[in-house]
Formats: C-alpha cells, sequence, structure tokens
C-alpha cells in the first residue's frame, strides 16, 4: 500500500495579498478626505473672520463727522482727516443758525462711507432782513399788502388829523420807509382821519389898542373873553397864549390892557 504525500499548505493571506492592499486604500482615502474637509473648515474660518474684514475695511471706509455749528471753513477742516471732500449745496436764511454756519449735511453724521466720498453741506445766511417800503398816500388794505410783500406785517394803527394826506390814507410808519428790519417785523402805521383844526401862530399884541385886536381875534374865529368891569379901551400889556404860540381856531385867547385883565 503506497503512502500519500502531504498536501500544500494553505496560503497564509499576508501583506501582499489582493484583499489587505484593498482594505489599506480605502483607509488613506478616507484620511484624505476628513484632511481635506478640516483644511476647508480652517481656510473658510480665516477668510470670514479675517480676508473679508480686510477687504471690507481695506477700502478707507469712514464714518461721517457731524458738522453742525461749524463754519464752511471748520467743517473742511473737521473732514481733512477722513479723507472726504466739502461740497457747499445750498444757503438758506434762518434765524436760529448765525450765518455761514452749516445747517444740514448729507450723509448726515455716523454714516459709513468710502473715502474721497463728497459731503454736501447747506449754509445758513442768518436771519432775514426786510425794508419798509413806502407807505405815504396808500390806503390801509394796499399797505397791509405792501407789507406782506416786503416779509412784514401791520403791527397797529394810529388814527390822527393830517393836512398831508387825505381821510383814511396813510400818513407815515413806524419805522419809517426805507428802515431795515427782522423778516416779520411788525410797522405801525399812522392812518390820516382828515385835516385837523386850522392852527395859528400867535403875534405879538403887546402895545396894541384891545379894541382893534378883539375884533381881530374875534373875526377869525378866537374866543377873547372879556370880564364885565375891565374896559374896552387901552393898550394891551400881556397875553395868553404868549407870542410864537400854535394854537387852533376855537382856542380862548386872554388879553390885558392896562391893569386889568380883559377876557
Amino acid at each position: 500500500m503506497s503512502e500519500e504525500s502531504p498536501a500544500p499548505p494553505a496560503p497564509s493571506g499576508g501583506a501582499g495579498t489582493p484583499d489587505r492592499r484593498r482594505k489599506s486604500g480605502l483607509r488613506d482615502s478616507l484620511f484624505m478626505a476628513v484632511l481635506a474637509l478640516a483644511a476647508f473648515a480652517v481656510g473658510f474660518g480665516l477668510f470670514n473672520g479675517w480676508v473679508m474684514p480686510q477687504l471690507i475695511h481695506g477700502t478707507g471706509e469712514v464714518q461721517v463727522p457731524d458738522l453742525a455749528n461749524l463754519t464752511f471753513e471748520q467743517a473742511e477742516a473737521a473732514l481733512q482727516p477722513t479723507g472726504l471732500v466739502l461740497s457747499r449745496a445750498g444757503e438758506r436764511f434762518d434765524p436760529g443758525v448765525p450765518r455761514g454756519f452749516v445747517l444740514s449735511q448729507d450723509p448726515p453724521a455716523g454714516t459709513p462711507v468710502r473715502g474721497k466720498r463728497r459731503v454736501l453741506v447747506t449754509v445758513s445766511l442768518g436771519e432775514e432782513y426786510s425794508s419798509v417800503p413806502e407807505l405815504f398816500g396808500e390806503s390801509r388794505r394796499s399797505a397791509q399788502v405792501l407789507l406782506e410783500r416786503a416779509g412784514l406785517r401791520v403791527g397797529g394803527i394810529t388814527r390822527a388829523p393830517s393836512d398831508q394826506v387825505g381821510q383814511d390814507l396813510v400818513g407815515g410808519s413806524d419805522p419809517p420807509a426805507e428802515s431795515v428790519l427782522p423778516r416779520n417785523s411788525p410797522v405801525a402805521l399812522l392812518v390820516s382821519t382828515g385835516p385837523g383844526p386850522e392852527e395859528y401862530v400867535m403875534p405879538d399884541y403887546t402895545g396894541r389898542e384891545i379894541g382893534g385886536v378883539r375884533r381881530q381875534l374875534e373875526a377869525m374865529g378866537f374866543r377873547v373873553l372879556v370880564p364885565p368891569a375891565a374896559p374896552s379901551v387901552g393898550s394891551i400889556v400881556a397875553q395868553a397864549p404868549p407870542a410864537g404860540s400854535r394854537v387852533s381856531r376855537d382856542a380862548q385867547i386872554v388879553l390885558q390892557a392896562t391893569s386889568r385883565v380883559i377876557r
């Protein structure tokens, strides 16, 4: 009986086998994927946290300063360190802001803008003034319209006699024509009630005969009262009102002749 030869040993499955090589390649690929993902996360974090702010703020972005209560020249100096450029957009009257000072600005204070941006400002002309128009001879309504057109208003009306202008017409104003006033100031009007009583300048009657002077004054409309006991003849030694006084036609005049007062 013949002996059987031993069977050849089975493969030990060493490193060189195909299965082991496949497993090793899979692990390497997974490691590289994880490494790439980690690198992406780190790169994204750096870009978002450092690169983007540098791109934004590295363009010279600044905040617009507050230019209120500054003159145009002071506002220019305030903008100089920021690189912004000041321009005058216009001018406007404003009683609350002195002439030459900034009234408003665009963009507003605190606005973030890129460098070299133009900042527009409106500059105050200060309080607006108006000249009183000539109102002599105008009606009340016409005077009111002229004042309103000039930026003024009627402040009050005084009525008085006037020989220079007709009844219900303006004979003057206070302040007078061509006066310069702040806008919307009141102007008082003097309105005529017509001619006033005729006035007379008293002459010097001293030494004149009292009878003739009395008749003359009474003919002119004056009241000369003579006391019952006073003589109607003699020379005047005193008079009231005195010479040079202005008296109306209905005034009372007292004359004294010799030692008596003649009324």
